[in-house]
């Protein structure tokens, strides 16, 4: 008689029989509660110092919409982007991650291999303030996890009891603002430790409007110019204006039909040190495939024996290495580090996030000009100061990325989708779904694998993994 196994995953369970008819390798079943990330946007305060990183996942494989996960999809998340698969992953070394959960067991029975003590536990709007609850909540602090609630949630239930148990007050951009802040300072008055996190500032305006109102940190896609300022570093850029400005015009030159590769051939030249690490960086690229054509040429000729997607992409990297010097201290205790810099890294998951999505029409578009022009896209929010030539040089990129999507459709609808996805505006990526230009396991997937790929070049380039 066969034993029937409770624990299958198969449709249903197996009996464990030495028969050979019955021993077949069994049909796994994906799970319908399996969650993807959906967004990662980072939170930071006004010098740009980065405290977390916001990550909203999917309720399981029918949601495309953020914060509708249930306690059944705590399970997935914690095991599939914390435990199974370490959250580095999807962040830098030592990162934090803040996440919106319902309290659950399975909350605090996966706590520690989260870990906690790098997890800002946001909990859910009006989430339940029993006795029971704010148990579990004292079992997590125990645990060294960090408590944020929504200004609603701490005023209008009996969290508002537990206060000393919570370090960070959340004010979504969406809805009342004004009210918000109003019960923000109410509840500074008995916490004067809590600081306010504004969430939902889709974009650099909202940003800014929370930072005057008081904020402490913003959730944001992007960073404002004055945020930007606090780290641009003058006297680097007297001595070095005309990098500055060079910088910009080789991004200009990647999105011309045919790219003039001896600017930047005859400018990194002169830089041995950002040269010192294209080995690493194509090492990455190429996924380690051995690049035979690095030996035995000089440097111009290996460039144009590469494969023009691996060019590109190399460049783009390499220029943005330059940039984030404009925005170190003198005294920089990460010399010699590079992609350490936020907003470089929200520039490199935009583009690397573009690329991914060209690819699913290779065969249609040319899938090189990707990451060039994710790159260019937002490249004049690494210039926080601007002189006549980088006005210039600004205008005719984004003249050239204009032609391009004239020309290539294409890329207009997979630009949109990119800056629909970082604001979370998914009525118009609802449409793309429905018009079946892009399904929505291959955007999940293409957003997912940009996480990971820029996760994955910092540590690359720092020589962690190579």
């Amino acid at each position: 008689m066969a034993y029937i196994n409770p624990n299958s995953l198969t449709n249903a369970s197996s009996p464990l029989t030495t028969d050979p008819v019955r021993s077949k390798s069994p049909k796994y079943v994906r799970s319908k509660d399996r969650c993807n990330i959906l967004t990662r946007t980072p939170v930071f305060d006004k010098k740009g110092n980065l405290l977390s990183y916001v990550f909203r996942y999917t309720a399981g494989e029918s949601s495309f919409r953020p914060d509708m996960i249930e306690k059944k999809h705590v399970r997935h998340i914690s095991i599939g982007f914390y435990i199974r698969r370490h959250s580095e992953l999807f962040t830098q070394r030592n990162g934090i991650c803040m996440t919106e959960f319902p309290l659950c067991p399975d909350l605090s029975k996966y706590a520690r291999g989260l870990p906690a003590t790098r997890f800002i536990l946001h909990l859910q709007d009006r989430q339940d303030a029993s006795i029971s609850f704010q148990h579990q909540l004292n079992l997590l602090k125990k645990e060294s996890m960090t408590i944020a609630a929504d200004v609603y949630t701490i005023v209008y239930t009996n969290w508002f009891r537990e206060i000393r148990s919570i370090s960070y007050a959340v004010i979504d951009m969406t809805q009342d603002i004004e009210e918000q802040f109003i019960l923000a300072r109410n509840i500074l008055k008995k916490a004067p430790w809590i600081k306010l996190i504004c969430d939902r500032c889709d974009n650099i305006n909202k940003a800014s409007i929370a930072f005057e109102s008081g904020a402490d940190y913003v959730c944001c896609p992007s960073f404002p110019k004055d945020v930007l300022q606090q780290n641009f570093n003058p006297f680097f850029f007297r001595v070095n204006r005309n990098s500055f400005e060079i910088c910009l015009r080789v991004i200009e030159q990647l999105l011309e039909e045919k790219p003039e590769y001896k600017i930047f051939i005859s400018f990194i030249s002169t830089r041995n040190d950002i040269k010192s690490y294209m080995p690493i960086i194509l090492h990455y690229l190429e996924q380690g495939r051995e690049n035979e054509y690095l030996i035995g040429t000089d440097f111009e000729s290996f460039l144009y024996e590469m494969d023009v997607e691996v060019l590109n992409k190399l460049v783009c990297i390499m220029v943005l290495m330059i940039l984030e010097e404009f925005y170190r201290p003198d005294k920089d205790t990460n010399k010699g580090k590079y992609i350490l810099y936020e907003p470089l890294r929200q520039l490199l998951l935009r583009a690397k996030f573009i690329e991914e999505l060209t690819f699913y029409h290779a065969g249609s578009i040319d899938v090189s000009w990707g990451f060039s022009l994710g790159i260019g896209s937002l490249i004049s929010q690494m210039y926080a100061f601007t002189t006549s030539k980088v006005d210039i040089l600004t205008e005719q990129i984004d003249s050239r990325i204009k032609k391009i999507m004239h020309d290539i459709p294409e890329y207009e609808t997979i630009f949109k989708i990119a800056s629909s996805m970082e604001s979370l505006d998914l009525e118009f990526v609802d449409g793309i779904m429905a018009s079946g230009f892009m399904q929505r396991h291959d955007l999940l997937m293409a957003y997912e694998t940009a996480v990971m790929w820029v996760a994955g070049l910092e540590d690359a380039i720092n020589q962690r993994r190579f």
